[in-house]
């Protein structure tokens, strides 16, 4: 494991914050140092040092040697100055220092200083008061370097147990250790190296996005634009100009210059095209076209751009289905599907999430600076269990709430949102092991089968969890899903 860190480099913003409200209060010239005699905050003329040494046998190098508070009334005339490298050209009239102590060892200094008569006043006539102020702030310091110190070996015992748990296997900010997901993983960055066009596949939540962002950051065109298209986020009447762009006075409000598209912005680079079975009939004749041709027309364009694009399509909805309805090409749907990748649901992967509670707790412990917490068994359980309709983004945003209402070091069933604890979330911690089987099976079949399914989806479904048909009807009877 690495070493816990032990001086201010990390909080250096935090630190110089620290000096300014200090001279805010005082009215003095602030420097704080840290255990290597280097200057990590300060105001006034000191502003102008941060990131360099203090001098050599400065009184604060003192202060740090014997972790003593310190106040020098008349810097002329005392002793204590007189081996300082800058004790002739000196214009400090007095300065009073301050020791920042770790679990009893001094790591750093806080210093304020007088350069007038006036400063110097002030900090003789209000001496203990100030050094009580420091005292506190001294205080302030080491409980934010104990926080980080937590951070730092939480952030580590997580790297440890990816790099140490059997068969865990990353891509970009994709992580899992599920047999299936691997493979989809591996598949995801051995395709990246091609310029094929990809359909990713999968219900919300489950990371279309990541996956489609750690291709292009494993391709060749890593460095070139990754542009986000979500289709049903642009209003259909703008969907062809931001796709395409525009000429110069194409329509009543179009802008003088004209308008680059997505298409366009995303040249050399890849285009990803979000949640793409919402795009209207009406535009995806143009888009195989871009496809087949490899160039793009503006609106009121005479003449064809030619782009260099890698195209990344997905989708959370069944496209050969909407083909036989006749709301999805079908010739574009071969287009895009060249190569296929489908996520599997977080359901259908329960050995992942523990591997994302963990994940998901440090990550929200460091950002919300909440300290060190831990999920009580119950809890973990509870979470281990649940069905997760809304995939990895619904058990991230899960524990967020979690750590953002923790008010105790552990969290338990207390803290869970109200809206997830229903009977039905609760029904797997109080009942048997036949119920809990029977819970389960109810809700897989209320997740395989929607209201309105056909006879050939419930085929389908039947199929799939290799069951006759007649099964199927008996067993949707039984939990009253008809």
């Amino acid at each position: 494991m690495k070493k816990a860190i032990s001086n201010f480099a990390h909080i250096q913003p935090f630190v110089q914050e620290y000096a300014e409200t200090i001279t805010d209060v005082l009215e003095l010239y602030v420097t704080i140092i840290d255990e290597k005699c280097i200057r990590i905050g300060g105001t006034g003329p000191h502003a102008e040092s941060i990131g360099r040494p203090i001098p050599y046998g400065s009184f604060f190098r003192q202060v740090l040697a014997n972790g003593k508070p310190g106040f020098i009334h008349d810097i002329v005339s005392k002793s204590a100055c007189q081996n300082c490298d800058t004790s002739v050209c000196c214009q400090e009239r007095a300065t009073m220092g301050f020791p920042i102590s770790k679990q009893g060892q001094t790591v750093g200094v806080i210093g304020v200083i007088a350069f007038t008569i006036e400063q110097k006043e002030r900090l003789e006539r209000n001496s203990a008061k100030f050094l009580t102020f420091l005292s506190h702030m001294s205080s302030l310091l080491e409980s934010k370097l104990l926080m980080l110190d937590d951070q730092w070996r939480l952030q580590n015992q997580v790297q440890e147990v990816l790099e140490t748990v059997n068969q865990t296997y990353a891509l970009g900010s994709m992580i899992g250790r599920d047999k299936n997901f691997i493979q989809l993983l591996q598949k995801a960055q051995q395709v990246a190296i091609s310029n094929s066009t990809i359909l990713i596949q999968g219900e919300s939540g489950t990371g279309k996005d990541l996956l489609a962002k750690a291709i292009h950051e494993e391709s060749g065109r890593k460095n070139q634009p990754f542009v986000v298209v979500n289709c049903p986020s642009i209003p259909e009447t703008l969907l062809e100009s931001e796709l395409f762009g525009y000429e110069a006075g194409a329509f009543t409000g179009a802008h003088k210059s004209g308008k680059k598209g997505k298409f366009e912005l995303a040249n050399k680079g890849t285009i990803f095209l979000d949640e793409i079975g919402d795009l209207p009939l009406v535009l995806q004749p143009k888009l195989l076209r871009v496809i087949q041709e490899r160039s793009i027309e503006r609106i009121a364009g005479i003449h064809p751009l030619p782009i260099d694009v890698r195209i990344i399509a997905a989708t959370n909805r069944d496209l050969e289905k909407m083909v036989c309805e006749g709301k999805f090409r079908e010739d574009l749907y071969y287009r895009l599907n060249v190569i296929p990748l489908t996520i599997p649901p977080l359901r259908f992967r329960s050995v992942d999430i523990p591997l994302y509670i963990d994940y998901f707790l440090d990550k929200f412990m460091k950002t919300l600076q909440k300290g060190t917490l831990k999920i009580d068994e119950p809890l973990r359980r509870w979470l281990m269990n649940y069905h997760w309709p809304g995939n990895v983004r619904q058990l991230e945003h899960v524990i967020e709430y979690l750590v953002n209402i923790a008010q105790e070091a552990v969290l338990t069933l207390q803290e869970l949102p109200s809206n997830l604890m229903t009977d039905e979330g609760q029904v797997g911690l109080e009942i048997g092991l036949e119920q809990q089987l029977a819970e389960c099976e109810k809700q897989l079949l209320r997740t395989y089968i929607p209201p309105g399914a056909t006879l050939a989806d419930k085929k389908q479904v039947a199929k799939r969890l290799k069951i006759s048909l007649a099964t199927l009807y008996r067993k949707l009877e039984k939990y009253q899903l008809q």
